[in-house]
């Protein structure tokens, strides 16, 4: 997969995660679970943010666009239907920000600009700080019943 290619898929996912995570705040009755939601959600649109930016560059300096197909990106999209439990949104949201940081990984280690590099590199530890954030939400929802206050939980990468 070259630069572009990457860039593109990294683009259509970070617009699934975003839709996903309004879509769980939307119908979250929790008010920490929607507060968690939103707060992942605006996470996802900065990380579109950067990889907009970059694309655009990419495009003027290649003059070339990139043959970013369905296949490409379709098994890296949540997967759901119908309505979802709190719980069930949590466990996908897990599912999902695992296979961004795997694909985030792999994509800095084929990419050859060396910001594009670092880019992947920090937001693959990004999207696993997302995933540990879920997990002890799940965690701490399947033994107390209770949501914890995201804030309490720290995201910053090394």
């Amino acid at each position: 997969m070259n630069e572009l290619e990457a860039l593109g898929v990294a683009l259509e996912v970070e617009k699934a995660e975003l839709k996903f995570y309004i879509d769980m705040a939307k119908k979250a009755s929790d008010e920490k679970a929607k507060k968690m939601f939103l707060f992942l959600a605006h996470e996802e649109a900065e990380h579109w943010d950067i990889f907009e930016k970059n694309f655009i560059n990419k495009l003027v300096e290649k003059c070339e666009l990139p043959s970013v197909t369905k296949e490409m990106f379709e098994t890296l999209i949540p997967k759901y239907e119908g309505e979802l439990s709190e719980v069930k949104a949590v466990e996908i949201g897990m599912e999902q920000e695992k296979r961004t940081w795997e694909f985030y990984e792999k994509a800095a280690e084929e990419v050859k600009d060396k910001n594009l590099r670092k880019i992947f590199d920090e937001l693959a530890k990004v999207e696993k700080s997302h995933y540990e954030l879920l997990k002890a939400q799940y965690d701490s929802v399947m033994k107390t019943g209770i949501w914890m206050d995201y804030q309490d939980f720290s995201l910053e990468v090394d």
